[in-house]
């Protein structure tokens, strides 16, 4: 199963904790970011603050993804024996996850909204099962 993230995305909790990071532990730029901070006219340590808070972020969007993931193989398999899920990939602009599920040698894409991931992971919500539990039943009926 291929899991892939699209984007990056910095929450201003994220980042209040990057600028907290003290000047001398903040990772060396390499001399193309070095390059591309002055060329834009921004100090490198603030350049070098942006790349920290994108990896950290990054870091935790792919855990996000891969979690997902596993719980879509689940579900998968009790919806729908035989089918399994290929590639998930967030996608941090549009807020939704792009899946695609092969099955009967076709392969099918669905969209889920990450709200709805994220309102079944933080909150465990019902609703949320129930969306998706939808979604995945559609693979259901391709199945036969």
């Amino acid at each position: 199963m291929e899991i892939a993230v699209d984007g990056i995305r910095v929450s201003p909790g994220d980042w209040e904790a990057i600028r907290k990071v003290p000047a001398g532990d903040l990772p060396p730029l390499t001399p193309p970011q070095r390059e591309v901070a002055r060329k834009l006219g921004i100090p490198e340590q603030d350049y070098a603050r942006s790349a920290l808070a994108g990896e950290r972020t990054q870091e935790s969007l792919l855990r996000k993804t891969e979690r997902f993931a596993t719980l879509l193989q689940r579900r998968l398999a009790e919806i729908a024996p035989g089918a399994t899920v290929s590639r998930v990939t967030l996608r941090t602009l549009n807020d939704r996850f792009d899946v695609e599920v092969a099955v009967n040698n076709s392969t099918l894409p669905l969209r889920i909204d990450e709200h709805v991931v994220d309102d079944l992971f933080e909150r465990g919500s019902a609703d949320a099962e129930q969306r998706l539990h939808r979604i995945l039943s559609t693979v259901s009926v391709l199945r036969h």
